[in-house]
């Protein structure tokens, strides 16, 4: 197949590791504890395990996924796997070696902070058409447009909410009243409050869900078969007494959980209990009262391809002033709240979704995702002697990209643009560098497994699709992608994105 071909003019550069097919721990029962899975590593030639670190983040769940798939724990630079918080340690990115992973790209922030977000949205708004990015309400960033939020709050009917740039869960949000309550000093994004949601059982919920990236340049993006709903925990209302009531209009776990009211989910066999649902139990439910549940995910699915297209120019150009190897990925938890037209809104995008589980729900639905995750992702058991080697490699590189600059990136770009679309035939593969290569292989490998995950980009019908939006590449990101699609589906592609539910 494809991939057999692009390995094989890579010959010896490409290095034939295999890759950990993990599994979840198994759920505890009453008064046991799970038992680790049999490793699926041989180790280096003194025996030792492949490891992984975490750092700068709370996050249980990944610790045992790994570990109980055979895994050690380090603290020091020899790790497979690296688990960070939002802010990476400086120098990282520059300092992985081939067969490591990291779990951000640099800029990943560009789609998770909510004024970056608004940012990039308006700015595609306009040069795609707001019929097309008309799935953020319409929001302001204060302080900097505080004076044209004021005129159009005088303006427009309506309820606002306002939510700190970069908080989460739930932290500072409340629905504004009155301009006397606008921050004058600190900064935020005030936005349109959607204020027609479907409701279930008279409660405001809204969808997290799991979306996979393992690469910006181009992109490719996944969506997991299953997630959380959350529920808020009083009936919801509009009127005047009821706006300042967290609990009927703010969805957040964190927040919900401390009413008095509110009902943890502890029977994993009943996942449409409580104020915590399943996407599948949510999915049955919606289906079960006549809602059109596949239009309600094909449109959901959209919102979520446009948002990561959006960002997709400018993470690009970072990583690959960053990264030299394709180390990254990214798990997002994209919040999305569906009206009662079924159109989806998307509120924000979490950077480092919750990794921790305090339902059994939580626990299979967390831990499921991964460690499909993190077998899609591809950890590769490797000796020590071909990750010193890599280790080696890739400070030359380093030192050559640092004395010579970006590799001829603008004449390479302009000459890509004049030539058009490539043909991918056996002597254009010998042609393209050994980096190019060995994403295509990566690309082409990851195919394969998959999963529990949903492809959302690239496809036949979303490259298609989302062709006037692309556009927005620059000539040699165009080139990349252009070399990927025709890798994997030929001559190209006028199929519709086929509607379909992710559970």
């Amino acid at each position: 197949g494809r991939f057999g071909e692009v390995v094989a003019v890579l010959g010896d550069k490409w290095v034939d590791a295999p890759c950990l097919e993990l599994a979840p721990p198994a759920l505890p029962s009453a008064g046991s504890a799970s038992a680790p899975c049999a490793s699926q590593w041989r180790g280096g030639p003194s025996g030792s395990l492949p490891s992984f670190r975490i750092e700068r983040c709370v996050a249980p769940l990944v610790k045992d996924v790994l570990q109980s798939n055979g895994m050690r724990p380090t603290t020091g630079c020899d790790w497979t796997v690296l688990w960070s918080g939002p802010r990476i340690k400086e120098g990282t990115f520059e300092a992985m070696h081939e067969f490591q992973r990291v779990n951000h790209f640099p800029g990943s922030a560009e789609l998770t902070r909510k004024d970056r977000l608004w940012a990039h949205f308006h700015k595609m708004a306009t040069s795609c058409g707001e019929d097309t990015f008309d799935f953020v309400p319409k929001s302001f960033v204060l302080p900097d447009q505080a004076e044209e939020f004021k005129e159009h709050f005088g303006e427009a009917e309506g309820i606002w909410i306002v939510k700190p740039h970069a908080g989460s869960q739930g932290k500072g949000i409340y629905l504004l009243r009155d301009l006397s309550e606008l921050p004058t000093s600190t900064r935020c994004v005030v936005s349109r409050y959607v204020d027609n949601p479907l409701l279930i059982q008279g409660l405001k919920f809204d969808l997290r869900i799991y979306v996979l990236v393992t690469s910006f340049d181009p992109l490719r993006a996944y969506i997991y078969r299953e997630g959380l709903t959350r529920f808020a925990s009083k009936p919801y209302s509009t009127e005047h007494e009821h706006l300042g009531d967290v609990y009927r209009h703010l969805t957040n776990y964190s927040i919900n959980k401390r009413a008095t009211n509110f009902i943890e989910n502890q029977k994993l066999h009943e996942d449409n209990v409580g104020h915590k649902w399943s996407l599948s139990a949510l999915n049955r439910h919606l289906r079960h009262i006549g809602v059109d549940v596949d239009y309600m995910w094909n449109e959901i699915m959209d919102l979520i391809v446009k948002a990561l297209l959006s960002v997709e120019p400018i993470i690009a150009r970072k990583t690959r002033g960053s990264t030299l190897h394709g180390n990254c990925f990214e798990l997002y938890g994209f919040d999305v709240l569906v009206d009662e037209d079924l159109k989806p809104w998307l509120l924000e995008v979490n950077l480092s979704p919750s990794m921790s589980a305090e339902s059994p729900l939580d626990l299979q639905v967390k831990s499921s995702l991964l460690a499909d995750a993190f077998t899609l992702v591809g950890l590769r058991n490797v000796d020590r002697q071909v990750a010193t080697t890599s280790r080696l490699r890739t400070r030359l590189q380093q030192l050559r990209k640092m004395n010579e600059g970006d590799p001829q990136e603008e004449e390479q770009e302009e000459e890509e643009g004049l030539l058009g679309p490539p043909s991918i035939e056996p002597e254009a593969l010998d042609d393209m560098d050994e980096g190019t290569l060995k994403e295509l292989a990566r690309a082409l490998d990851e195919l394969e497994r998959g999963s529990n995950f949903i492809r959302l980009y690239p496809t036949r019908g979303s490259i298609a699709r989302y062709a006037g939006i692309t556009q927005a590449r620059s000539p040699g990101e165009a080139h990349r992608a252009r070399l990927l699609a025709m890798l994997m589906y030929g001559p190209l592609l006028d199929q519709p994105l086929p509607a379909a539910a992710p559970a």
